[in-house]
Formats: structure tokens, sequence, C-alpha cells
């Protein structure tokens, strides 16, 4: 399987110098690779990891990952402004990386591999810090000198295909001729930076920052049982001087317990019901003794609960289901499991009200509103679930999934100029500019529309253009 971001992991954050601590980042940096150069980079790359089978798209845990990310961010001072996006690899390898841009990824390996909420946000905080700092610029800036890496270039190695860690490394370093490794080996103080940032991250949002030190030193104990030694590992080396040294910053944290939200082991075991084939996911939780009285087990019952689901045993996922709901606390993850189940079984009616009622209690969760406008359009309600959709565009403009249903919506009540352009809202909302603009053309030849929508199509094509002239202008620089 090709995956797209590895030669970033091993190009920006290795460690093999021997800096010391880095001051925080100043305006140099930005004269060699500017805000809008990161920025292009990233959608770039985004654009082609948004196109891999192992893009997770999973609306509560993407949404879960985004909300430690977002605690995180409001203590971070050093972060006003920037734009960030945690996103999740179907991957079993342990490893998160930062990409220029703000883009964070996280694989579903290492958020199994987190025991409590506080070791996952130890991870996000350490690449925030990678993305606040500049870390790609300023590595850039530093070996200006012997490596003159166009974005073009870059991006090429970027979107390298990986079989292992240690073959995709050799097969970038062969490509490269030797000169991104002169950048490998001066690198040590980022992660550093890193560390030292991301323990204050996690201080002042409430996170327990021993996680940090908890989570790396159980990542190093892996490879007893782990084919070689955990990929975030390789591509953020831990040495004992490191280790030590994150140890030496705890010890004037003052001691604080700190318990995990009510959803981190729901989601834990959502993803894992998630990852392999139905039937691997079931089998992942069948035989355990599971009591729903108790708080520990719930989250493996529901777990258990979205297994099924998958498998199609729609009965025994709703069976499993409500001997949770019968003790654990109201939950939306509960909700929305249990329409999705219900509309699945082809109950469509029936779904659509469990999901108006659940909206009633929340109606910002992004699975009850996807679950709701998908019903309404497999009842052909088109104009209702338009009409729904366009009431949460007016909420969050930049949800791309909205869009695609909206494409639906016009598209089954014969508006083709009105779908296409959604569509084209939606590629740009998933960093595809290219595809688009085609929409965006396909969209004027439909033979419909009145003046102003073509106007608007019109007006959307320009600025499409622009933008694609100033990404072809960065890569050349």
């Amino acid at each position: 399987m090709k995956r797209i971001f590895l030669y970033l992991l091993v190009y920006c954050f290795t460690i093999n110098g021997n800096a010391g601590d880095l001051p925080d980042l100043g305006d140099s940096s930005a004269n060699y690779l500017s805000t809008q150069d990161e920025s292009a980079l990233g959608r770039q790359v985004m654009m082609e990891i948004r196109s891999d089978p192992a893009y997770f798209t999973d609306p509560e845990s993407v949404d879960f990952v985004n909300h430690v990310a977002g605690r995180l961010l409001a203590v971070s001072e050093d972060a006003v402004g920037m734009h960030f996006e945690v996103f999740i690899l179907q991957d079993p390898t342990l490893n998160a990386f930062a990409m220029p841009g703000g883009y964070i990824g996280v694989h579903t390996g290492l958020i199994l591999a987190a025991e409590n909420e506080s070791e996952l946000a130890s991870v996000l905080a350490h690449e925030i810090s990678h993305v606040t700092q500049h870390h790609v610029a300023r590595e850039m800036e530093a070996q200006s000198q012997n490596m003159p890496l166009t974005l073009a270039a870059m991006a090429a190695a970027l979107l390298a295909a990986r079989s292992s860690p240690d073959a995709a490394v050799g097969g970038i370093m062969g490509a490269q001729a030797g000169a991104i490794q002169a950048q490998l080996n001066s690198s040590r103080g980022y992660e550093r930076e890193a560390d030292r940032l991301g323990i204050q991250r996690l201080v002042h949002s409430g996170y327990d920052p021993r996680a940090m030190w908890t989570f790396f030193e159980k990542l190093q104990h892996y490879d007893s049982f782990y084919e070689g030694v955990p990929a975030f590992l390789q591509t953020h080396p831990l040495t004992t001087e490191r280790l030590a040294e994150i140890q030496n910053r705890l010890q004037n944290v003052p001691y604080r317990q700190v318990q995990d939200g009510p959803n981190f082991q729901m989601i834990r075991s959502r993803i894992k019901a998630l990852v392999g084939t139905p039937n691997e996911a079931v089998r992942s939780f069948a035989g355990e003794e599971l009591n729903p009285k108790y708080p520990q087990d719930q989250p493996e019952i529901y777990g258990y609960a979205v297994a099924l689901w998958r498998n199609h045993q729609y009965t025994e996922a709703l069976q499993k289901l409500d001997s949770i709901r019968l003790y654990a606390k109201v939950n939306p993850m509960f909700l929305s499991l249990n329409a999705a189940i219900v509309h699945d079984e082809g109950k469509l009616e029936l779904a659509l009200d469990l999901y108006r009622q659940a909206l009633a209690q929340y109606p910002d969760e992004r699975a009850l509103n996807y679950g709701f406008i998908k019903t309404m359009l497999d009842l052909h309600r088109d104009q209702e679930a338009l009409n729904f959709i366009h009431k949460r565009i007016s909420y969050n403009q930049q949800d791309a999934k909205l869009y695609d249903y909206e494409a639906r919506g016009f598209a089954a009540l014969n508006q083709q100029l009105l779908s296409h352009q959604a569509l084209a809202y939606y590629y740009e909302h998933m960093d595809n500019f290219s595809a688009a603009l085609d929409q965006l053309q396909i969209a004027l030849k439909a033979g419909d529309g009145d003046f102003y929508q073509k106007s608007s199509v019109e007006a959307q094509i320009n600025t499409l253009k622009n933008v694609l002239l100033a990404d072809k202008a960065n890569r050349k620089k």
C-alpha cells in the first residue's frame, strides 16, 4: 500500500546532530520557506493523503483527536493565528508526524497504544511544537547552501511509496543522491525543543505532563514484541540523554492526578472495532468477560457493538449497545450507533426519528448530522436534506463532507450546475484544486442554472485559477 508521508517523518524530525535547545523561531526562516510556501506544500501532500485508502474518516474518532489538540492549542500563544488539522491514518505502526501548514497525522496503532488521554496528548503536544517552531523551514534555511531543495522536489519525496520505514528511507536517500542526509544530521535540537514546549502545553492545558515520559519510555519497550523499533522512535529517536532531560524538566512540575475525559476509552474501542476486516474486529472482542455494570468494561462492550454492526450482526449489536445504556451515562456515540444500526436494518423512518431526537440533545455532533442527512437523502427527502445541509454549512463552511452531501441532493433534484458546483467546493476543501476546477467547468456546460448562478461559478473559477498559479509559482522557487 502506498504511504505518502513517510519522507516528511524522516526529513523533518529525525535527530542525529549535536545541537542543544534551540530558541523559539524568529523571522529569519520565513525568508527561505514562507508561511504561504508551507501552506502550499502541506495542501499538496494532504491532497494525496486524503486519497489514500488508509485515510481514516470516522467522524467521532477524528473529532476526538482534534478536541485533544484544540485543548492544547487553546493555551499555546505561539499557535495563535495558525492553521491546525489533526487526521488519522489506519496503520498498526506506532507513529505520529507533523507537516508544514499545520497538518498532524496520527496512526491508529499509536492511539491504541496510549493507555490514557494524557499519553495521546503528549504526542500531539510534541507534534504541535514542531509546527509552531517551523522546524521544516528552519532546517531548510540552515542547509540552504548545501541543498537548494525546491517545494516541487520536496513534495515528490513526500509522496514516496513505502513498504517499510527502512525501505522507504533507503529509496528516498538514493533518489536524493545523499543530499537529504546532510539535513538529517543537523536536527537533534528540534526534538528536544518539541519536548520542552510540549511539556509546557501539557501543564497549561491540564493534562498530565508525566505522560510524555511514561509513553516515550513505553515505546522503547515495544521492540521486545513488536517488529523492530516503533516507527515513532525511528522518526523521533529517543536517546537516553533526551529521556533524562524530559525527566529533569518534570521534576519541577507539581504532581496532580489527571483523569481521562469520558470518551477516550470509547474512542480507543471504536477504533479497535473499525480497523481490519469486520470478522477480525468481531473476533478481537469475542471471548472477553465483560459486565455492562462496570464502567471500565463499558467502552469494550461499546466497541464490540460497533464491530458487530460492521459485520451486519444488527440484532446482536443492539443487544450489546442496550446492555451498557442501562448503566452508562448518555453519550452521543451511543445514540449515533443506535440510529446507524436501525438505518442499516432498513428502518429508515425510525432511524430518521432517532437522529432527530439525538440532534435535539447534541446539535453539533458531526456523526449525528451526517447520519441524519444521509437518511433524508435515502428517503428521497432531497429538498429537506438540502435545507438542513445549508443550515449546517452556515455554521461550518470548512466541513467538506457537507458539500459532498449537497452535491448528491442537487443531483437528485436534477440541478446539475449546483451539483457540480457543490462537488467543486468539496474538492476545494479536500485541497484538490484541479479537480475542483474541472467540476466548475462541467457546471458551466450543464445547461441549467440562472445568470447569477453561472456568474458565481465563473467567479469561483477565477479564484481557483489564481490559487493554482500561486501554488505553481511557489513550487518553482
